[in-house]
């Protein structure tokens, strides 16, 4: 199961470097097509507009220039001046409009467009010609019939050029760049659409990971909890059995060879040497019944099982006020608690670790025990107003008590209710008492 889980959170994690990386070239592809779009329009469709102008407006200088030099050269007042400037000035604007032609031919691709090129350089000729005839008749200052016609067809082929780069090359430049960004426009919405589309996958697919990474994480650890009840049950278990075996069957043996070394005395006649040794045996066999009796209490308290944890920490309570001049206030709930064997056990063990402290170390006035239960969580407390101490200090050099071999200290009891899932808080400090707060949700 934990296999098949690793492999789909793999195949999420590769999923999702996957998406990432399309997200980044699909992104990438979009900004270089779109910059394309850009230079394109600026490199061709704007040089090719600014040309088509640039035409247009040497165009219609050059046919200027040629009305004038007819004008001022046939002009009765005006005949003394000089033209020359006035023809090189032509001349200028004429090279400047073929000029534009060539800018604008660098740019186009298509037969239909070098088709209008071509036709725009018939006309080009066509209008030179026809304007260099003029200037030669009317330099020449002599009347020609010819004159009239010629300038007719000169405004002709002027209007017919003016009217092809507006009509066709300014408008089909237009039309392209409309349509270039109109392209542009729809590949715009189409790397939204796509990055939109990415980035909801990514996010669901994350979310998906992220579920999946959080439910592994969860069920690993309700099997580690799970784990570590059950070897807590099997440990309290075998402790159980060994304090019954002790009670029931040590404890019995002891107790009974206690009684036959008391038949014996009374049966034999003994010396002094002989009766001391007797009374010697009997008071190591009272020392050896009673330290399993206390074995047998530290492996599994035999109340826990009979009274219930209740009651247990009321006959724990009950015991140390026979041995110490403290004040023992137990507010506890009214029904008995039917806890799991290892919580059960896990709170006894706190109030007894906490009880016993208090009575050796704590020269407190005032004991408050408290134990609650609200729903799944149970809880434990017990503060005093003793001297107190430094719990960090504590920390740093854990260890049990010699003469308690069985007892796990207050730092093993806080790794035991952390397994457990549970909380465990010490708030102390020297001269101001000290109070130990447990809380566990129990679980059946």
């Amino acid at each position: 199961m934990f296999r098949w889980k690793e492999k789909k959170l793999l195949i999420g994690f590769a999923l999702f470097l996957i998406l990432t990386i399309t997200i980044g070239i699909i992104g990438i592809f979009q900004i270089q097509s779109l910059t394309f779009i850009i230079q394109e329009l600026g490199q061709k469709y704007l040089v090719r507009e600014r040309s088509i102008l640039e035409m247009k407006i040497n165009n219609t200088l050059y046919a200027m220039g040629v009305r004038n030099f007819v004008f001022w050269r046939t002009s009765k007042y005006l005949g003394t001046v000089s033209f020359a400037k006035r023809v090189k000035l032509m001349d200028k604007y004429f090279f400047q409009l073929k000029d534009s032609l060539k800018v604008y031919s660098s740019t186009i691709v298509s037969q239909q467009e070098k088709e209008w090129v071509r036709t725009l350089k018939v006309s080009f000729r066509e209008l030179e010609n026809i304007g260099k005839k003029l200037v030669e008749i009317v330099d020449r200052n002599v009347e020609d019939e010819r004159m009239s016609k010629l300038m007719i067809s000169f405004e002709n082929k002027y209007y017919q050029i003016d009217n092809f780069l507006s009509d066709v090359l300014s408008k089909n430049n237009l039309k392209d760049i409309e349509n270039q960004l109109k392209l542009a426009q729809v590949r715009k919405n189409t790397s939204v659409l796509i990055l939109m589309i990415s980035l909801v996958s990514s996010i669901v697919l994350g979310i998906g990971i992220t579920y999946i990474v959080y439910k592994s994480l969860k069920e690993e650890r309700e099997h580690r909890e799970l784990l570590v009840r059950r070897m807590i049950r099997v440990e309290e278990q075998e402790r159980k059995n060994l304090s019954r075996q002790m009670h029931d069957q040590l404890s019995q043996d002891l107790s009974a060879l206690k009684i036959y070394l008391e038949l014996i005395e009374k049966e034999m006649n003994q010396n002094q040497e002989q009766k001391e040794k007797i009374e010697k045996s009997k008071k190591i066999l009272s020392s050896l019944i009673e330290k399993s009796h206390n074995i047998s209490q530290l492996l599994r308290p035999p109340q826990l099982d009979e009274l219930g944890l209740v009651e247990s920490i009321k006959v724990l309570i009950s015991e140390y006020k026979e041995i110490t001049d403290c004040n023992y206030t137990y507010s506890k709930p009214e029904q008995e608690l039917h806890l799991p064997p290892e919580y059960s056990l896990a709170f006894y063990r706190i109030a007894q670790e906490a009880l016993t402290n208090i009575a050796k170390h704590s020269q407190a006035k005032n004991v408050i025990v408290f134990l609650q239960k609200k729903g799944d969580l149970v809880s434990l407390c017990i503060k005093d107003d003793g001297v107190g101490f430094n719990y960090q200090e504590y920390l740093k050099k854990p260890r049990r008590r010699k003469e308690d071999r069985f007892g796990l200290g207050l730092q093993g009891l806080r790794e035991r209710i952390e397994l457990l899932g549970g909380n465990f808080s010490i708030d102390t400090a020297p001269n101001r008492g000290t109070k130990i707060k447990v809380e566990l949700i129990v679980s059946k």
